[in-house]
């Protein structure tokens, strides 16, 4: 039997992550995917190219379905990936087929690894986390439920990346630092001590330069 892929969320990551199921024939194989679905709320105004079937609120998921929630924001993608548990959505986990896993890497369920992502040994990811393309994951890294790893980071080994929070492109983090729950690091951020949780962090040193609500 063959299973029906579903992204929920055809934005951006939505649909980047279509295009990279498409040149990801292993991983289809090994998974028996033989359609692609998107659920969304809107119609975006760029292309979509599969069918959105449903809203969040009323898809329903089928028994063939694997779904992934694509949304790129990590509270949304909580909430939502939220609504989909108790809906008893089978989640997936997602390696593009150019990515690199060394020894011992977890990678909780609903996780999305993009294109040219490198991670190297003992490494434990969490649920639902996005490590985005040409990013670079060290040995015994530790990343939380609902992260965003946008593309060409490089997390350098014992680092630890709390729940929820966002790292944009580009973002170092050095030896043994670590970023709180549900900060935001600014893209091109170069992280050489702890920062702490609900804080917004930005540049070479990266330094806090405002709060987040929880």
């Amino acid at each position: 039997m063959m299973n029906r892929l579903v992204i929920v969320g055809a934005g951006g990551f939505g649909r980047e992550m279509h295009s990279w199921v498409k040149t990801s024939p292993r991983w289809c194989q090994s998974f028996a995917i033989g359609s692609v679905v998107f659920v969304d709320d809107d119609v975006p105004k760029a292309p979509v190219r599969a069918p959105i079937i449903s809203t969040v609120r009323d898809y329903r998921p089928a028994d063939v379905d694997l779904v992934f929630c694509a949304i790129g924001a990590p509270s949304a993608r909580r909430e939502v990936s939220k609504l989909l548990s108790q809906r008893d959505a089978r989640m997936g986990t997602f390696v593009h087929d150019r990515a690199v896993l060394g020894d011992d890497v977890q990678l909780g369920r609903g996780s999305i690894v993009c294109p040219d992502v490198l991670i190297t040994c003992d490494v434990l990811i969490g649920e639902n986390v996005h490590i985005n393309i040409g990013s670079t994951i060290a040995h015994d890294v530790i990343i939380g439920d609902f992260v965003t790893v946008s593309p060409a980071c490089n997390l350098n080994g014992n680092v630890k990346i709390e729940d929820g929070a966002f790292l944009g492109t580009g973002v170092t983090v050095i030896p043994g630092k670590s970023v709180g729950q549900n900060s935001l690091i600014g893209a091109g951020s170069l992280v050489l001590k702890n920062i702490p949780p609900q804080v917004t962090a930005f540049g070479n040193p990266c330094v806090i330069v405002g709060r987040r609500s929880a």
